[in-house]
């Protein structure tokens, strides 16, 4: 499905570092990265995976945060 989204830029930079590690694509990226957070009702639970990129390093409740943020 198609959408247009606005992401905070450190929302968006961790996604497009997941993407480029994973070697999918930014919308792959951004789907996991919400049904991970969905899959996560507490934030207690979530794992600790740490995404890099030119911006710097975000773990994985980094980004989770930021997409609750919205």
């Amino acid at each position: 499905m198609r959408t247009t989204v606005t992401l905070e830029p450190d929302a968006f930079q961790a996604a497009k570092a997941k993407a480029a590690h994973e070697n999918i694509s930014l919308g792959k990226a951004i789907s996991e990265l919400v049904m991970l957070g969905l899959r996560h009702g507490s934030p207690r639970r979530r794992s600790g995976a740490v995404f890099r990129s030119a911006g710097g390093m975000y773990t994985s409740k980094e980004v989770e945060d930021a997409l609750e943020d919205e």
